[in-house]
């Protein structure tokens, strides 16, 4: 009877602990993602420096550079002189699922295909088909790059009478008429020029309050050709139980709790209010 009461009694204490000791664990991988963001924000800065106060590019167009490796188009090749991490790639014909991790600062030690796909599916992280687009993109990745993603475009929340057109979302495709003025971010591209754009920390008016990069994904896919992409907002919400790691134009890193993108807030364009996403849409004042 007293072996039965000792037993109950570890299990007991087992039930209690265990949960305890997975948050600790989880809030120490949480820990280590925040520094990758902070020193991620600091190779930001440098490149700033070194480059007039340009925004580092989100990704440089692969028709300008057909012979120069993939993730150095990406915005985490850009910062490779600051950072010093490579990608680890997987083997010849194999798939990152078979083979290939992200390692040193641009690895997250919580990222999962499984919780950026559980955000995904989440009935607010906008589009409503996300889920539908990005599972075949995640289960297809032929290189995953970084577990950190940089912010080229969002889409508003709401519209107003003439649509606000420079502010949709999509790849940074826009032109003379139709720019995409509105995000964070630099595009290069020779063979198109009119995509190119280098944003200016100075156009910046709320840099304590503007990401860049965080939790996400950059990678390269095989679903409908060898497709490019990087994405960040929304899918990362469970990427540290309910919230991500982002990082902003001023170097700052921090946590934000649950869905990034529904923290919003009123702001004019063209002749109308409209509600953009706080953290994502440098241009509100």
């Amino acid at each position: 009877i007293e072996l039965l009461v000792v037993i109950a009694i570890i299990a007991i204490l087992a039930a209690i602990l265990f949960p305890v000791f997975a948050q600790a664990r989880e809030k120490a991988r949480s820990t280590q993602c925040l520094s990758n963001s902070r020193q991620i924000g600091t190779a930001i800065q440098m490149y700033a420096q070194d480059f007039d106060e340009a925004i580092v590019p989100w990704y440089v167009g692969g028709g300008d550079y057909p012979t120069q490796p993939l993730w150095e188009r990406f915005w985490l090749g850009r910062l490779w002189p600051y950072i010093k991490t490579e990608v680890n790639r997987p083997a010849q014909g194999q798939l990152y699922v078979d083979g290939g991790r992200p390692r040193g600062m641009y690895a997250c030690p919580s990222w999962s295909a499984d919780r950026y796909l559980k955000a995904v599916a989440e009935p607010d992280c906008y589009p409503n088909d996300l889920e539908t687009i990005y599972r075949p993109y995640v289960n297809g990745i032929v290189e995953l790059f970084s577990h950190y993603a940089s912010v080229f475009q969002m889409e508003l929340a709401t519209y107003g009478p003439d649509h606000c057109s420079a502010l949709q979302n999509g790849r940074c495709g826009g032109t003379n008429q139709d720019p995409c003025y509105y995000f964070p971010g630099s595009f290069i591209s020779r063979t198109a020029p009119e995509r190119n754009r280098t944003n200016y920390l100075a156009n910046i008016r709320r840099p304590a309050e503007t990401i860049l990069t965080g939790d996400g994904i950059t990678a390269a896919s095989n679903v409908g050709g060898l497709r490019v992409w990087t994405s960040i907002g929304c899918e990362s919400r469970y990427i540290h139980q309910d919230g991500s790691n982002f990082t902003f134009l001023d170097g700052h890193a921090k946590f934000i709790a649950r869905n990034s993108e529904r923290y919003l807030m009123v702001t004019r364009c063209g002749n109308a209010d409209v509600v953009v996403m706080k953290y994502f849409t440098y241009t509100a004042e």
